[in-house]
């Protein structure tokens, strides 16, 4: 009996030691993780808001704004982009645009962070309002104690039109 006993412990012992529990915590800290998820809060209320000025705060002086389609890739400074990023709405329409991120999925690594927002743009046109759901990929960059967005990807495949 005793040697059962001391069987099982050792087979306890073995299982015990031979499980791990991985951290698999991302790098960075949780004041790092609130100010990127700010950033792109600030992101979609500014773009709403048609305030080009302040969305253009958020960039890098030398972003990107890249297109990629089936036909070709366009990367475009992000300056280029802002009727893109701000398409045109009828002047008695102009409130009623409206970007909403629906998800977003950060990772960071030092002081580069990468984020997948899912967002859904409401674009007025005339009598109807169409709803326009993107995937874009952002590269963020600390640069100093702030975060600042160095490109925004999106392709034809992220753009879904109801």
């Amino acid at each position: 009996m005793s040697r059962r006993r001391f069987a099982a412990l050792c087979c306890c012992l073995l299982v015990t030691f031979g499980c791990r529990i991985e951290d698999h915590t991302p790098t960075g800290s949780r004041r790092d993780d609130e100010a990127i998820q700010r950033l792109l809060t600030n992101y979609a209320r500014d773009l709403s808001a048609r305030d080009w000025d302040c969305v253009r705060d958020l960039f890098w002086h030398e972003a990107t704004y890249e297109l990629a389609t089936r036909s070709a890739n366009i990367i475009m400074p992000i300056d280029s982009a802002r009727r893109t990023l701000l398409p045109r709405t009828f002047a008695a329409d102009t409130t009623g645009f409206e970007v909403r991120i629906l998800r977003a999925d950060t990772r960071q690594e030092g002081d580069l962070a990468a984020a997948w927002v899912i967002t859904r743009r409401r674009i007025p046109h005339g009598g109807f309002v169409a709803e326009d759901d993107r995937t874009e990929h952002l590269v963020l960059r600390r640069i100093g104690a702030e975060w600042r967005i160095l490109n925004i990807a999106l392709t034809d495949g992220g753009r879904r039109r109801s």
